[in-house]
């Protein structure tokens, strides 16, 4: 009896939802039923009746919320929208309402406030209050939120019900991939109509909007630790600016001075370059002038980067250092005989190696499309590339920020700034740009997965050196290495990833069918491979864990 009577307060809940609000024919403008013209008594009646009914539907939450917004539009006083979000929140407690009903509630909220008539969102005890900013405040526009859940897929669900979302992107099991730890993740969002070739229309305007969700496959990674212990939320909020460099300098400037502001990700010098021995065994052509040879003999490049290592300018990975110019490396080398009796054009040569050496990985995916002078930058302030076609997508992550107590997980920002390609159409016009150019390709989702864990790894290793658990710290400097080991075997198979997802893009859009089908088989053979380097590095990682570091600390 208990259950049909359920059954029977279920099927009446589509009939209550005109009572308060239903939608006009196809979608149209909302009907607003009778509750609103109630006295205060009888609302609450009504409230108390539907607060009964467990579980309430979405689509008597969604007639709620838009009845909330009707009451919260002048002349109304908003005074029974507060009321109907106090109940939906009451709801929430008692657990007449559950959590993925109750985000819908507030999507529905967020999504329709600001519309015709200029709702404000009517949230208990919370005013509007008009943005201000500092005269020299840097802008920044809001590009996306990543969140963490433990069900994507309803998650998913609950904002195509709600919202009319879509997924973009989804990076499915074994793709996205830190050593052992694992994770899916789901570009969802709407579809903006704006198309214009103006850049800085594309940087300022905000219709539209991303949403990337992921969740754990792993006992171990950020993304499990997050949801164990905080839950679900949002992870980090994107927003992007003008010019990265610029920002991320004056934020690093303006942190040194006044002692105050974010901190951002340590990242890896091997993420941007090594001075390897055999990039002056086999030197690149456009590095080469006339007179110069292809390249040196092996002995005389491991005896130039041993010299630079004595010298300082080299560390123990190979990364050469940021205030290391060709004068300085001429001088380091001067005590190498066969460098000092080259011709001048191969000293010039090794010069131009050297310096190449500092952003030569990113130089591989953007040529020259970068001054050196920005190369550098990038890799002063440790920035990461994406590349997706022809656009190119700047990002850096800070710190955790909101963090509870040290070594536990917390909400960070990520800065990014998307250049997009300008291209030209039939006649020379400008081709109009999409928002979102650079796009969300694999190579940013696993560049922020593997970062975050290189950065926990690095400051794991800081501090245990700084208590002197030495065996432990060179652990940890084992993690960092097969980390940065993963992005840099993985960043050509990225690539080609990158370069598949863009070509079969165009090819839908010329609607070339079969040419967009090949590139979705080579996406996929190159998903596979991806796949491979990720299982390999759950292994070495798995292995490196299992061994530990001993009880060399201990003993000592």
């Amino acid at each position: 009896a208990d259950r049909r009577g359920g059954e029977l307060l279920q099927s009446l809940q589509p009939a209550l939802e005109p009572f308060f609000c239903a939608r006009g024919r196809h979608g149209g403008a909302p009907i607003f039923g009778p509750f609103l013209a109630l006295p205060r008594a009888q609302r609450q009646a009504a409230l108390h009746l539907v607060l009964g009914l467990r579980p309430i539907s979405r689509g008597l939450l969604c007639a709620l919320a838009r009845c909330a917004l009707a009451d919260a539009r002048p002349p109304r006083s908003g005074d029974v929208a507060v009321e109907l979000v106090r109940a939906v929140e009451a709801g929430g407690w008692s657990g007449a309402v559950d959590a993925q009903a109750q985000a819908s509630f507030y999507a529905t909220l967020l999504a329709e406030a600001g519309g015709a008539g200029g709702a404000a969102l009517p949230l208990p005890g919370l005013e509007p209050v008009a943005a201000a900013f500092e005269a020299d405040a840097a802008p920044a526009y809001c590009d996306h939120w990543v969140s963490n859940v433990r069900s994507r897929v309803g998650f998913l669900r609950t904002l195509e019900e709600t919202l009319g979302f879509t997924p973009k992107v989804d990076f499915n099991a074994g793709v996205v991939a830190a050593g052992e730890a694992q994770i899916e993740s789901t570009v969802t969002g709407n579809t903006s109509p704006l198309l214009t070739a103006d850049p800085q229309a594309v940087l300022t305007d905000r219709a539209q909007v991303f949403l990337p969700t992921n969740n754990a496959l792993s006992p171990v990674g950020h993304v499990h630790w997050y949801l164990e212990e905080i839950g679900q939320g949002v992870q980090h909020v994107a927003s992007r600016v003008a010019s990265l460099p610029a920002y991320v300098q004056r934020a690093n400037r303006m942190r040194a001075v006044t002692g105050e502001g974010v901190t951002f990700l340590n990242i890896p010098r091997t993420y941007y370059g090594l001075l390897e021995p055999e990039s002056l065994v086999s030197v690149d052509t456009e590095l080469r002038r006339d007179g110069c040879p292809s390249g040196l003999a092996e002995p005389l490049a491991l005896e130039l980067v041993a010299a630079l290592r004595a010298a300082g300018l080299l560390d123990a990975a190979g990364a050469l250092s940021l205030d290391a110019d060709a004068a300085a490396i001429d001088a380091a080398l001067g005590g190498v005989v066969g460098y000092r009796d080259a011709p001048a054009a191969t000293r010039e040569m090794v010069g131009r190696v050297a310096c190449r050496s500092v952003y030569v990985n990113l130089w591989s995916l953007l040529g020259p499309q970068l001054s050196e002078a920005t190369y550098l930058s990038i890799v002063r302030n440790q920035i990461l590339i994406d590349v997706q076609g022809e656009d190119v997508l700047l990002q850096i992550f800070t710190s955790v920020v909101l963090q509870r107590e040290p070594g536990t997980e917390a909400p960070f920002l990520e800065f990014i700034q998307r250049v997009c390609a300008e291209c030209s159409g039939a006649g020379g016009a400008p081709q109009p740009i999409r928002p979102g150019c650079g796009g969300f390709g694999i190579r940013n989702f696993l560049t922020l997965f593997l970062s975050i864990e290189v950065s926990k790894a690095m400051l794991d290793s800081e501090r245990a050196a700084e208590q002197g658990r030495d065996a432990e710290a060179a652990f940890h400097q084992r993690r960092v290495r097969l980390f940065t080991d993963q992005l840099v075997e993985a960043n050509p198979v990225l690539t080609e990833i990158s370069d598949c997802m863009t070509a079969e893009g165009r090819a839908l859009d010329a609607g070339d069918a079969d040419a967009a089908a090949e590139w979705g088989r080579r996406k996929d053979r190159a998903n596979l491979a991806l796949a491979e380097c990720s299982q390999k590095y759950n292994r070495l990682m798995g292995e490196l864990r299992e061994e530990g570091w001993g009880d060399s600390d201990s003993a000592a």
